[in-house]
């Protein structure tokens, strides 16, 4: 089975058992040759993901991919947060970044723009970044990549 299509299965069956302990999936990865392969979890809430939760989820899926074999029986597992400076791949993500200095690259008509402030409002289409004395309203078909960013 190819890489593609294992992830597009994992998701699915991994999906629903990350929810029930109150997280979403951001994003999978399988790394390796097939014979020990590395399947890393990104998870995230609204509010941000601790350590315990991760940890959770992890004993949660465990069981649900020893059962599928989509692995085989010779896997490692890593579930943790997306990080600092990744890209956010779910509108949801946003939400736990309100106050934070963000990075966003966009489309403006035919051209692409980037933008940096910070992150002030949050609603299903757009989000509201501050960037000195004035307000940008992004709506989230035009983002390109945005990227929580660290404050100096």
């Amino acid at each position: 089975m190819e890489k593609i299509e294992k992830t597009r299965e994992l998701k699915t069956l991994l999906s629903p058992a990350i929810e029930r302990k109150g997280a979403f999936l951001v994003e999978l990865a399988i790394k390796g040759d097939g014979r020990k392969e590395l399947l890393e979890v990104f998870c995230d809430t609204e509010k941000g993901i601790t350590i315990n939760q991760c940890a959770e989820i992890s004993r949660e899926i465990l069981p649900l991919l020893e059962s599928s074999q989509l692995l085989g029986g010779n896997f490692r597992l890593e579930v943790s947060s997306p990080g600092v400076g990744v890209p956010l791949k779910d509108k949801r993500q946003f939400k736990s970044n309100i106050g934070r200095l963000m990075s966003v690259k966009y489309r403006d008509g035919s051209e692409v723009k980037e933008i940096e402030g910070d992150l002030t409002e949050f609603t299903d289409e757009t989000i509201v970044f501050k960037t000195g004395t004035a307000s940008v309203e992004l709506g989230f078909d035009s983002i390109i990549e945005a990227r929580a960013k660290i404050r100096w």
